[in-house]
């Protein structure tokens, strides 16, 4: 499932982010340790407000990411969330813009990430009172996960500042470190679930597996 279908009603497409971002964000809502409700992420995807032609429109905007936003909580909770498909690194260095489809996605997972940050602090709050040697290990796994997901939202950023740390040669290992991205995305899934568990009422929506 994606939100093709409404992006193809120019109108509409008008007045949301770029459909790749939108998606990213709507994952990254989903996959806070505590889920928002929909008046704290619906507005997110919303790049134009106040330019909804009728109450129609803005019904089918509105039905179609909450259809979307539930698809992802299904996926998460199967164990079957992924990458999009169309979320494909371009070794071209002529291709590293902000613009691809993979960096818009990513971009979209980080602003969610970096909007919930308050609850996901309260979460691991929770988790460190209760249970605190796992701390260490979340943390170092989540940091890295957060930094595959900067590194390719951003992929020039990305390699001006690994060129200031002396990695003069980051950019010819972009190729082989995209490989491990898919298990970067999973694990951040699997520490949100590890997270929700310690909250109350948010442990059924998420199903863990060891880390």
């Amino acid at each position: 499932m994606n939100l093709l279908l409404i992006y193809q009603n120019s109108d509409i497409a008008n007045i949301l982010h770029s459909r790749y971002y939108v998606e990213g964000m709507i994952f990254g809502a989903g996959v806070s340790p505590e889920i928002p409700m929909p008046d704290v992420w619906l507005p997110w995807a919303i790049k134009h407000h106040g330019q909804m032609q009728n109450n129609q429109q803005a019904d089918v905007i509105t039905d179609a990411l909450f259809d979307y936003f539930k698809y992802c909580l299904q996926q998460m909770k199967d164990n079957a969330q992924c990458i999009p498909s169309y979320g494909v690194f371009a070794d071209d260095s002529d291709k590293w813009g902000k613009s691809s489809p993979l960096s818009q996605w990513l971009q979209g997972l980080l602003t969610a990430h970096s909007t919930m940050e308050s609850v996901w602090q309260n979460a691991w709050q929770s988790m460190q009172d209760k249970n605190p040697k796992n701390a260490p290990v979340l943390a170092k796994k989540l940091k890295h996960s957060l930094g595959m997901f900067s590194t390719f939202a951003d992929v020039e950023l990305a390699i001006e500042q690994a060129k200031k740390r002396g990695q003069t040669d980051f950019d010819n290992k972009l190729s082989l470190i995209v490989q491990s991205l898919p298990d970067a995305f999973n694990t951040y899934v699997l520490i949100s679930g590890v997270l929700a568990s310690y909250l109350p009422n948010q442990f059924e929506n998420f199903v863990q597996k060891p880390i």
